[in-house]
């Protein structure tokens, strides 16, 4: 089959068909009705709506996942993407939520992470259905709803559905990903500082947060503090040596002050801009408690380094890079505690454990607690592995490269495989936009991506 001429003539039907699925909101948000919110269950329900229109097989397994399938047979071929996506955030320059086609590009939260690649692993299905061919194995497409979070809704689906013999994930980037780091997801907690003594400070807290998603670099953190002096003549002067965006808002004697960073995945923390961080900074240069500047200093100083060497985790291998951690959450209460939100990536050789142990230490020789919120083991498939190397001989024939697996720090739906990698939808030249604001794909990758999994899909099922 020439599928290369194929996904060119499904390229509007594309188009078509992920414009539907971008419009809709699909961020998380508490509900007593659905698992993850009604924006989810909308999404879940116009994708399989697709799909049985177009005829395939679909299942809702009970609002947490879903399923598309086409073919017969013993065995079973997953394709594992996710429907859910993170808050849009602000400053785009079209509206999130409204997909946009400019310069060769599609704009749209979700469009890249991972909405645009889960069309496209539908339409290649839809190429061999349209054209008669008959797998001698089942390909089913498994759509996630909660992948930004804790993978709930996968982890639902697999108590209630059969694994997979062998599967892929489209939520990441060509060749093949062959290694994924471990993920650690945890939360350290401090008591409030001992302000009992006769230090009377000119500024007070009332409140400080930032960031909402541990999985994102924030690009936004707020204090508020009551004052009798001036602070907003002070933070302008200090955003302007410092070249970092903030705005202030006055009420009286208190203070809004609000610091502005560059959203970037956790995977890649080097890539953003922390706006926890450098408010933290900045509040080191006002008239604040001694206590509460002794615990900020600490904070900064620890986390403003994304390698984890303050945090004395610092590490690499060969196989998947450097240890990698990112403060994706700070929330203080001032008269009782105060909570930061961890990201750690670390290496697929790394002792998992002895991160945790260490990372505890941390915490509690600086007078806190730590709580594991969410552990992800590493995913390893050896380079040699029939399937992988399947994956690869079909990518390199239709990108006209001569490529080898690669590893990455993110975290794909193949680690809910028994054997599973991620492979694309993104290319080694792609823009890497997945949460951040401004998001979008290019078209021309969306249609090779198309290309490449009709051709993997042929391949492993004919």
């Amino acid at each position: 089959m020439d599928f290369k001429k194929m996904s060119g003539m499904y390229e509007e039907e594309f188009l078509t068909k992920v414009s539907q699925i971008l419009k809709i909101p699909s961020v998380y948000e508490e509900s007593e009705e659905y698992p993850y919110g009604k924006a989810i269950h909308d999404v879940l329900e116009t994708m399989l709506h697709i799909a049985r229109t177009d005829g395939f097989h679909t299942k809702n397994i009970d609002g947490h996942a879903g399923h598309i399938e086409f073919g017969e047979g013993d065995e079973l071929l997953g394709i594992l993407g996710h429907l859910d996506v993170v808050p849009a955030g602000k400053d785009w320059k079209t509206p999130p939520f409204e997909p946009t086609v400019k310069d060769g590009c599609l704009f749209a939260r979700g469009a890249q992470d991972d909405k645009g690649p889960v069309m496209a692993a539908y339409i290649a299905m839809k190429i061999l259905k349209d054209k008669g061919f008959k797998p001698n194995k089942r390909v089913r497409l498994i759509l996630g709803t909660d992948e930004e979070r804790d993978w709930k809704g996968m982890d639902y689906y697999f108590t209630k559905e059969e694994m997979p013999t062998f599967g892929f994930s489209p939520d990441a980037s060509f060749p093949v990903i062959h290694a994924e780091k471990g993920l650690l997801d945890s939360y350290i907690t401090y008591p409030a500082p001992d302000i009992s003594d006769n230090e009377i400070p000119a500024a007070r807290f009332v409140s400080l947060s930032g960031g909402d998603r541990l999985n994102m670099v924030p690009d936004q953190a707020k204090a508020v503090l009551h004052s009798e002096e001036d602070l907003e003549t002070h933070v302008k002067k200090y955003a302007a040596e410092q070249m970092v965006s903030t705005s202030v808002e006055k009420d009286e004697n208190t203070y809004t002050i609000t610091f502005y960073g560059e959203a970037a995945h956790a995977s890649k923390p080097e890539t953003g801009v922390n706006a926890i961080t450098n408010l933290l900074t900045c509040l080191l240069t006002l008239p604040i408690h001694s206590e509460w500047k002794r615990k900020l200093k600490k904070i900064a100083e620890d986390f403003h380094r994304t390698d984890g060497s303050g945090l004395f985790l610092k590490q690499s291998d060969e196989d998947s890079g450097a240890l990698s951690s990112n403060l994706g959450s700070l929330k203080i209460q001032p008269n009782s505690s105060f909570t930061l939100g961890v990201n750690i990536r670390y290496p697929v050789t790394a002792d998992g454990e002895q991160i945790i142990s260490t990372l505890q230490s941390y915490a509690e020789e600086n007078g806190g607690t730590l709580e594991v919120y969410d552990h992800l083991k590493a995913l390893f498939m050896e380079k040699d592995h029939p399937f992988l190397e399947t994956l690869l001989r079909v990518y390199n024939e239709a990108a006209g490269q001569n490529d080898t697996a690669v590893s990455i720090g993110g975290a794909t739906y193949a680690r809910s495989l028994q054997a599973g990698v991620a492979f694309g939808a993104m290319f080694l030249d792609s823009p890497d936009t997945a949460h951040q604001r401004d998001e979008h794909v290019r078209l021309a990758d969306m249609k090779k991506a198309i290309e490449i999994y009709a051709a993997s899909i042929y391949e492993l099922t004919k």
